[in-house]
């Protein structure tokens, strides 16, 4: 579970930056369309949140810069994949800042590990998956680095997955 929970989030965290070219307004709505059409039962994104995606990652990381990643086309739409990806430092932190400020990470985090966590794990993560580890996980993600995200979150967790914890 800990392996599909943790693909989940990264699948989300890149769904929600698919989108860049020369007209903001048009990139912003192709992004936050993109993350609309991915939305799922498992990770559940209001418009609103889209939205705020949608224009954050244009203002912070630029739409012509988002067209170089290859998140959106030149013709302002989402991209078909984006695997391989990889922002740069600044651009990673960036983008993690912008989901954090847009959504509720930790509760989007957690809701697609589902309701059948016992009491106890349930507490354990609350205490271990803090802003800090979340933001780096997601900075990892955005660097095509899943391995060193998925470590990361592995750690910091590893107590409240375990068999019997």
């Amino acid at each position: 579970m800990k392996i599909r929970t943790i693909g989940a989030v990264a699948a989300l965290a890149l769904s929600l930056t698919a989108c860049g070219g020369g007209d903001d307004e048009q990139a912003s709505k192709a992004l936050s369309d993109s993350i609309m059409e991915s939305n799922d039962q498992t990770f559940e994104v209001t418009r609103e949140q889209a939205d705020c995606l949608g224009d954050g990652m244009v203002e912070e990381i630029g739409t012509d810069q988002l067209v170089e990643y290859g998140i959106i086309t030149e013709e302002l739409e989402a991209a078909d994949g984006i695997e391989g990806v990889e922002m740069s430092q600044a651009d990673a932190e960036s983008a993690a800042d912008v989901m954090s400020g847009c959504a509720d990470i930790k509760e989007l985090f957690t809701g697609a590990m589902g309701d059948n966590i016992p009491a106890e794990a349930q507490a354990c993560i609350d205490e271990n998956l803090t802003d800090e580890v979340l933001n780096k996980f997601l900075v990892a993600v955005f660097q095509n680095d899943m391995e060193s995200g998925q470590q990361e979150m592995i750690t910091a967790l590893g107590e409240c997955i375990q068999p019997g914890s």
